[in-house]
């Protein structure tokens, strides 16, 4: 078995290491009745024996691989003493996203569980990206719920003979020395395309000097602004087929007019559309199996008529395949990257040139995910976090627009971070956003949580 993890993983974990910070997923169970403790401890054990059970040992040669090793046991569920209002939940669950995890030293996870005063209870799940992608961690999820083991058999931290280690390290590495020269030039060439479109000045810059236009925390733990909403799955599915679009093209034309309203448009008006593509297959154990397409839109023209949205998806989905073929011919560089270069690149890694919008889709969740004690759960949502991220940070990259959506218990849930250069929104003026954005399309809340 070749334990050693993934390219792309690795570059996860060293980017993580470099910069301090990377997206947590972060799921929340809100339920009208106390949850079953003594299920919510077998799955948090079961998730021992699924691709989440698992941390990253690093390689004793600089530059070599590193593999995979199995965690000893399963973290403690924590278990909160005093009971809040249930309209305390998204706050706590911030809380807790923020107590930390670690894909190399642990916890790979952590679950928490909140008594409400109203006799209902809250599950939090907060898991780091280099343990998995979206759909990575909802399939562990649903395979600790049905008790499915599903990782290799890994060996324990520090099971294999160092020694043993660093010399099958040097002879993979001798093994690989022709893909890494080979990836050289495929860096070069995936370089130079980042930097044409600056050059030909067709997309926009932005301005790290960008007026602040409301304060920000200079103390405590720095928040970017979250909407995190609820929709009708019927009334949702009824917008997308009048406007000759499906569930996804609906989400696409929602971050694409959120990214008109905060202005990360094109010279010519155009909004950047970065969607993340699964490539998981089955059997597949990478933590993050993942491509990226890159959709340019006109705002303006989805209220009404999606159907040139979905053309345009169609198109960059096709052209992912020549897309991936550059990046994935650079990949054998990943474990040579120092940590200083992982810093500068991390603009262009995140199309920051293009103003971006991030858009994911986790689609419909399978039924047990949200069964986290056996039971359907009341509501339920993921959103993501970043522990660590500064507002210079988000500055440096340009600053930040996501949108995150999902199909669970009748309803589309979108979870939307948002943070333009220089600051300046808090939630309430986020939610507003958001609501005004879904009325476009004839749609409102049925449920927001702040």
């Amino acid at each position: 078995m070749d334990d050693r993890i993934d390219l792309m993983d690795q570059g996860s974990f060293l980017g993580l290491r470099a910069l301090g910070h990377q997206p947590v997923f972060l799921a929340t169970w809100t339920y009208d009745r106390p949850v079953d403790l003594e299920a919510l401890r077998r799955v948090n054990d079961n998730l021992c024996h699924t691709l989440a059970g698992r941390l990253v040992e690093r390689s004793p040669l600089p530059g070599g691989r590193h593999r995979w090793v199995a965690v000893d046991r399963a973290p403690n569920l924590v278990v909160e003493a005093t009971p809040r209002p249930r309209d305390q939940v998204f706050g706590w669950t911030s809380e807790f996203g923020d107590r930390g995890t670690d894909p190399e030293h642990g916890p790979g996870w952590r679950i928490g569980v909140l008594s409400l005063t109203d006799g209902g209870s809250a599950v939090a799940l907060a898991i780091p990206h280099t343990l998995g992608d979206g759909l990575c961690v909802l399939q562990a999820i649903t395979d600790a719920v049905e008790g499915r083991q599903r990782r290799p058999a890994y060996p324990r931290r520090g099971a294999r003979r160092r020694s043993r280690v660093l010399w099958a390290d040097l002879l993979a590495f001798v093994r690989e020395l022709p893909a890494v020269l080979r990836a050289v030039v495929a860096g070069m060439r995936v370089a130079r395309a980042q930097a044409a479109p600056k050059a030909s000045g067709k997309a926009t810059g932005f301005s790290a000097t960008t007026t602040r236009i409301a304060s920000e925390p200079t103390s405590g733990t720095f928040r970017v602004p979250v909407a995190c909403v609820r929709v009708n799955q019927a009334d949702w599915d009824a917008a997308a087929a009048d406007r000759g679009g499906t569930s996804n093209t609906l989400v696409s034309a929602i971050a694409a007019r959120l990214g008109e309203r905060f202005e990360r448009t094109g010279a010519d008006g155009m909004v950047t559309l970065a969607v993340p593509v699964s490539v998981r297959v089955d059997g597949d154990t990478r933590a993050n199996a993942l491509d990226g397409a890159t959709i340019r839109i006109d705002p303006m023209g989805v209220v009404d008529d999606l159907t040139g949205l979905r053309a345009a998806t169609k198109a960059a989905l096709v052209a992912v395949a020549e897309q991936s073929h550059n990046l994935t011919a650079a990949l054998p560089l990943t474990p040579l990257m120092p940590a200083t270069v992982v810093r500068r690149s991390e603009a262009i890694a995140m199309g920051a040139s293009a103003l971006p919008v991030g858009c994911s889709n986790y689609g419909d969740l399978p039924a047990a995910v949200v069964r986290i004690d056996g039971r359907d759960s009341s509501d339920f949502w993921v959103r993501l976090i970043e522990p660590g991220q500064g507002p210079a940070d988000l500055d440096r990259i340009g600053g930040q627009l996501y949108v995150l959506s999902g199909r669970a218990l009748g309803n589309v849930f979108l979870s939307i971070v948002a943070r333009p250069v220089g600051g300046g929104l808090d939630d309430d003026e986020l939610h507003r956003h958001v609501a005004a954005t879904l009325a476009e399309f004839g749609l409102s809340p049925t449920a927001v949580t702040r």
